[in-house]
């Protein structure tokens, strides 16, 4: 199934906003009225200079046209479609596009209530765990069972035997008070248990806010560009921002005292912020590109922190919880900005065919901030190539997702485990490339490789996980590790899916879960 975004509504919804005609847009266009129909109704898409025209007639940014959010409500759509709870009442694919244009409001409404859906049975696994290793609501349980058991035994001997002495009755009568009144402690104490934990959460997770955030953005904030952008120059007029640089500029602008400690100190993570004695403490084993790139954040945690509030303030983030997280993730894409100068690093990646490793040691970063910042090129007319991103971890959960490419990136599950993501856990440190083809028939390319962190010795646990960036084919010959694929031959490509209940093929030995109703074989697929 093709998977194009349903934007003629809002094309036809502004136009009509405006007071303009079709036929005035059509002209202004520079494309046939009946054309411009085919577009309001969903039929056409749009792209490159037509879509700027529109855009300029109808006096609205083009990023507005993208797509972007009727592909995530189509992505989401998919998945949420897919699960066995619809198995009785499918909802049918074809109609997805349709169902969007006319009422995006109410589809996102409803994708909240599956939200919701899908915490409260997360809730209830979590619970259920709870329940079986928690020592004290473990005895709680049994406690309880124990008073029901005791309490329904003295009932049947009231019912099976009229003609108790009254000594006997009174003794039972004492013993099914005191019962019951155990059964409501027990029951008391088990609530207050759980009250005190963290069985409650809001539908929508800190996690998910923050994606909807940088989707809703296409991952790309012009004023946390500009504000890199002029920190830049008073840190290090040369442009270098070495870790040198960076410590000298905390320590003599903003007093901040920086200590570099033995690797014991930090059980975790191998750096530290003290905002109240303005005290910055590394390991001395921590990466080079970690440290800088921690230092990087330090600054931009102080001195972007209006601006950050600013593309704050605009979100529609509910939870405190949303916000802190959404916060960090804001510091982090204005420490990337710093480091890696936009028009600069676009530059350089188009000159190195966007060989990570290569732009690594051009700026002196990992894999995945590189694979980041490349992620983030969406400014209108300099843009780079639309890449997705996922990073797992060893047991396949999805701690980060963002997609330009059009691939849809599971939501709410695994990804399908064919992909390169899943692959580069057999070669750590090596670079996976993958040419694959969807059951949709759209070709991608998927670079993936699985990496370790870590910031102490001999001994200190360290932490593996992969990430993988990738594209549509159609701009694999800009990208290094497209050199030796077979594009040119579409049989050559592994065939995936999404993930196992959205995918159609049969003859997958992969395969964790039966497909859904509406994972339906794409002609040509």
């Amino acid at each position: 199934m093709t998977r194009q975004a349903p934007i003629g509504h809002r094309i036809r919804g502004r136009r009509k906003d405006i007071g303009m005609t079709q036929n005035a847009l059509a002209k202004t266009a520079g494309i046939s009225p009946s054309y411009l129909n085919l577009i309001e109704h969903n039929r056409r898409s749009i792209g490159g200079g037509l879509l700027m025209r529109i855009a300029e007639a109808l006096d609205i940014q083009p990023h507005t046209l993208s797509g972007s959010e009727e592909s995530r409500l189509l992505s989401d759509l998919s998945e949420a479609a897919s699960d066995p709870v619809f198995r009785t009442t499918p909802i049918e694919r074809s109609e997805f596009p349709s169902m969007i244009a006319a009422a995006p409001g109410m589809i996102a409404a409803f994708l909240s209530l599956y939200r919701a859906y899908r915490s409260g049975l997360d809730n209830v696994d979590a619970l259920s765990e709870r329940l079986s290793h928690d020592p004290f609501l473990t005895e709680a349980s049994h406690s309880i069972l124990t008073r029901i058991t005791s309490i329904r035994s003295v009932a049947e001997i009231f019912n099976d035997y009229d003609d108790l002495p009254n000594e006997q009755r009174a003794r039972f009568n004492a013993t099914l008070v005191r019962e019951s009144q155990r059964l409501a402690e027990s029951a008391t104490e088990i609530f207050n248990f759980l009250e005190r934990g963290d069985a409650g959460r809001p539908a929508t997770s800190p996690a998910e806010e923050v994606d909807d955030l940088l989707n809703d953005n296409a991952n790309y904030f012009p004023s946390l560009e500009d504000q890199a952008a002029n920190m830049r120059p008073a840190i290090d007029p040369d442009g270098g921002l070495f870790l040198t640089d960076l410590i000298n500029y905390l320590e003599s602008h903003h007093k901040i005292r920086v200590e570099r400690l033995p690797s014991e100190e930090f059980p975790t993570g191998g750096f530290e912020w003290d905002q109240k004695t303005k005290t910055v403490r590394f390991s001395r084993a921590l990466p080079i590109t970690s440290a800088r790139f921690q230092a990087a954040r330090t600054i931009c945690s102080i001195e972007a922190i209006d601006a950050i509030n600013g593309v704050l303030d605009k979100a529609s983030i509910s939870s405190d919880a949303g916000r802190h997280r959404a916060t960090e993730a804001l510091v982090s894409y204005c420490a990337a900005a710093l480091l890696f100068p936009y028009e600069q690093f676009l530059s350089d990646a188009r000159t190195f065919r966007h060989d990570i490793e290569l732009l690594q040691q051009r700026y002196a970063a990992s894999w995945e901030q590189i694979c980041h910042r490349l992620t983030t090129l969406r400014r209108t007319g300099s843009e780079g190539i639309p890449f997705h991103l996922l990073r797992t971890d060893i047991a396949g959960n999805i701690s980060k997702r963002f997609s330009a490419s059009g691939l849809q990136l599971p939501r709410y599950g695994g990804a399908c485990p064919r992909w390169a993501v899943h692959e580069a856990y057999l070669a750590p440190e090596r670079v996976i490339p993958q040419f694959v083809r969807l059951p949709d028939t759209s070709e991608y390319l998927f670079v993936a490789r699985a990496l370790r962190t870590g910031a102490g010795g001999y001994g200190v646990p360290q932490s593996v996980y992969s990430v993988m960036i990738g594209c549509d084919t159609a701009f694999a010959h800009d990208v290094v590790y497209a050199d030796g694929l077979p594009l040119e031959r579409p049989d050559s490509a592994i065939p995936v899916g999404i993930s196992c209940r959205q995918c159609p093929r049969e003859d997958c030995r992969q395969r964790a879960y039966e497909m859904s109703d509406t994972a339906l074989v794409s002609p040509g697929a």
